[in-house]
C-alpha cells in the first residue's frame, strides 16, 4: 500500500486517538516505582500517620529531591488532562488526581525505611502535575492533535495496540538509564564479594559469558522486532530501529558521563555485550523483511528467552559494591537504580502482552 501524503490523509475519517489512558497508567507506574522502591521492610513507627500533613514548611527539603518530585509528575499531569474533554474540568481533575496520588504516596512512604513523608513533596508533585497540565492543554489543541494523527497514520500500524505499544517503548528507555547495567543487556556480573553458584557446565566462567552475550543478543533482537511490529511500512524499519537503538546508546553514554566517575565511563560495555550485539543485529537483518505476524512471533520468542536468561542468571547485583563507581550519594542512587531495574524487569512482560494482543487481534491488521 503506497504511503498517503498528509493532504490525502486530511480527506480520511481519522480514528480518535486512545493513547492517553495507557499513558496515564504508565506514568502512574513510574511514580509508584520511584516513590516506593524497594517495596520492602515496611514498618510502623508509632507516629501519628497524618501528622506530616501539618509539618511546618520546609520540614525536609533538598534541591535534588524537589526537582525529581516536580519532574516525576509532569507526565502524569500531561496524560490526565488529555483524558477529559472539557478544558477547565480536565485541568481541575488532573490537578486533583495528582494531589491525591502524591498524598497517597507520601502516606505510604512513612512506613518505608529511608523514606520521609513530606507535605512539601505533595506541593512539589502537584506543581509538576500543573506543569504537565499546561503542556497538555497546549498539545490537546486541534492543531497538535491533527499532527499526532498524521504522524500515527504515517508511521504506526493500525490499531490501538500500536499506540499503547509506542508508549511502552518510551518506557523501555528508562531501563537503559542505569550506567552500571550493560547496554541492552538483561544480566550483569555484579561487583563485590564472589558469589558461589552451580553451573551446568564445567567452565563456569564460560557459562556466565554465554548468558550475558545471549541476553544481549535476545534483548536487542526482541526490542528491534518489537519496534518493527509497531511500524506501518517495512521501508521504515531499518531507519527507526537504528534510531531507537542509537538513542538508547546515547542515553546510556550521557548518564554514564553524569553519574559515573570518569575512569568508570565504559563499565557498561564489555566483549560479551559486543558479541551479543553483533549476533542480535544479524537476527534483525535476517528478519526485518518478514511479514508483520511472523516478526511479532519472533519478537515474542526473543523476549521470552531473554526473560528466561535473566531468571537463570545465578548472581545477584550488589548496589553497595557499585557505589564507589558513582558520583551520587547512596540514597539517590538506590532510587534511580531501582527504577531502572524494576522497569527492566517488567518491561518484557508488558511487551509480550501487547504482542500477544496484536497476534490475537484482527488478522487484517496483522499484515
Amino acid at each position: 500500500m503506497p504511503r498517503l501524503t498528509p493532504i490525502r490523509y486530511l480527506a480520511r475519517q481519522a480514528e480518535p486517538t486512545r493513547i492517553s489512558p495507557f499513558f496515564v497508567l504508565v506514568s502512574l507506574l513510574v511514580v509508584l516505582i520511584v516513590s516506593l522502591f524497594p517495596f520492602s521492610n515496611w514498618r510502623f513507627t508509632g507516629e501519628p500517620v497524618l501528622a506530616f500533613f501539618s509539618y511546618p514548611l520546609p520540614y525536609y527539603a533538598t534541591v535534588f529531591d524537589n526537582a525529581i518530585n516536580v519532574l516525576a509528575y509532569i507526565p502524569l499531569g500531561f496524560g490526565l488532562v488529555l483524558m477529559f474533554r472539557r478544558r477547565m474540568l480536565a485541568s481541575l481533575l488532573a490537578l486533583l488526581c495528582c494531589a491525591l496520588v502524591s498524598s497517597g504516596v507520601e502516606f505510604l512512604q512513612q512506613f518505608l525505611p529511608g523514606r520521609v513523608a513530606s507535605n512539601l513533596d505533595i506541593l512539589s508533585n502537584t506543581l509538576g502535575g500543573a506543569i504537565g497540565v499546561v503542556i497538555g492543554l497546549i498539545l490537546r489543541s486541534r492543531r497538535w492533535v491533527h499532527r499526532w494523527l498524521i504522524f500515527r497514520h504515517e508511521y504506526l500500524a493500525t490499531g490501538r495496540v500500536m499506540e499503547w505499544g509506542l508508549v511502552w517503548l518510551v518506557l523501555w528507555f528508562v531501563s537503559q538509564l542505569d550506567p552500571t547495567q550493560p547496554y541492552l543487556g538483561v544480566v550483569v556480573e555484579p561487583r563485590g564479594l564472589p558469589q558461589p553458584f552451580v553451573a551446568p557446565m564445567a567452565d563456569a566462567a564460560l557459562f556466565l559469558r554465554l548468558l550475558e552475550a545471549g541476553g544481549m543478543m535476545l534483548n536487542l533482537a526482541g526490542v528491534g522486532l518489537y519496534v518493527s511490529v509497531l511500524l506501518a511500512y517495512g521501508r521504515d524499519i531499518p531507519r527507526v530501529i537504528s534510531l531507537v537503538l542509537g538513542l538508547a546508546l546515547a542515553l546510556k553514554m550521557a548518564f554514564a558521563g553524569m553519574l559515573l566517575k570518569p575512569e568508570q565511563f565504559f563499565v557498561w560495555l564489555n566483549l560479551n555485550i559486543v558479541l551479543g550485539g553483533l549476533c542480535g543485529s544479524l537476527i534483525l537483518l535476517a528478519a526485518w523483511t518478514l511479514r508483520r505476524r511472523y516478526r511479532a512471533i519472533l519478537a515474542v520468542a526473543c523476549l521470552s528467552l531473554a526473560t528466561v536468561v535473566s531468571m537463570i542468571w545465578p548472581l545477584s547485583p550488589q548496589l553497595s559494591a557499585t557505589l564507589p563507581l558513582f558520583k551520587w550519594q547512596y540514597g539517590h542512587l538506590q532510587h534511580f537504580s531501582g527504577l531502572a531495574q524494576v522497569i527492566g524487569d517488567i518491561w518484557p512482560f508488558g511487551a509480550l502482552a501487547l504482542l500477544i494482543c496484536f497476534l490475537l487481534g484482527d488478522s487484517g491488521a496483522n499484515e
